[in-house]
């Protein structure tokens, strides 16, 4: 009786695996792995959903696939480095977005009623999204704040930058992805 046991066990917990690896392959886009989806250069970026200011969801891989290049950046209004940054932000993001380049300002640990006045203080124009459960902050693994991921049009994780960053910076990275380099 225990060899059958143990038989049945073991076919059980293959089935379980097989499914469980088959759902997996279902749920990634563009056909991806799990080996290489993640927060790093080179992987396909994490896709994720969260609600703008207008409370309108707005999906990663939507974004992706209107642009050539998407910004993904976190920030709060608590991180003086963040603030420091966004004036460069805005003057990148007025030169760039005709030519398809989205940034996705991803706030984090603000009060999501107070966001709205901030963004508006300082110019905000691209879109910000807000992160209240630290769902997306978790899932890209961010240990400093500001961070700033560059994503191609296919994706693709390109380049990350942990910590304030400015216009010339963001611009020499962003072309290189624009050119294919």
């Amino acid at each position: 009786m225990l060899k059958i046991s143990r038989y049945k066990t073991h076919w059980v917990n293959l089935l379980f695996l097989v499914t469980l690896v088959i759902t997996l392959a279902i749920m990634m886009p563009n056909g991806t792995t799990a080996a290489n989806v993640g927060p790093q250069i080179g992987n396909q970026a994490p896709d994720f959903t969260l609600n703008n200011l207008a409370s309108k969801s707005v999906g990663l891989y939507q974004v992706i696939k209107e642009n050539k290049v998407t910004l993904i950046n976190f920030w709060g209004m608590w991180c003086p480095y963040c603030v420091q940054e966004i004036p460069e932000l805005v003057d990148f993001y007025k030169q760039y977005h005709q030519r398809r380049v989205e940034i996705l300002a991803i706030n984090v640990g603000d009060n999501p009623n107070v966001v709205p006045l901030f963004v508006k203080e300082k110019q905000m124009s691209f879109p910000v999204l807000i992160d209240k459960n630290n769902w997306v902050n978790n899932l890209y693994q961010i240990t400093g704040f500001p961070t700033t991921f560059i994503i191609d049009s296919q994706g693709k994780i390109k380049d990350m930058i942990v910590g304030g960053t400015n216009q010339a910076a963001l611009a020499a990275k962003v072309e290189m992805v624009l050119t294919g380099k």
